[in-house]
């Protein structure tokens, strides 16, 4: 299988459309498994930019479970 050449602003722009995911300054927050506000809109193509993000461009996961923190976060 041929592998996938991402660019950082596409991938960026991207993920910025899901709204289980908010991409911060070298953060990554994602909705915990046990969250009831989870929407499932990450399929394998998120989590390979998501991939792409932590292995190559030095971003960390955080995952939330708390929708008031979460708000916050989309705020900023």
């Amino acid at each position: 299988m041929a592998r996938k050449k991402y660019e950082l602003d596409e991938v960026l722009k991207s993920l910025r459309k899901k709204n289980d995911v908010f991409v911060g300054l070298f953060n990554i927050y994602i909705y915990g498994e046990k969250s009831k506000h989870r929407i499932n809109d990450l399929g394998n193509s998120s989590w390979g930019k998501i991939d792409y993000l932590v292995n190559y461009q030095g971003y960390r996961i955080m995952y939330i479970n708390n929708n008031d923190t979460f708000k916050q976060l989309k705020l900023r």
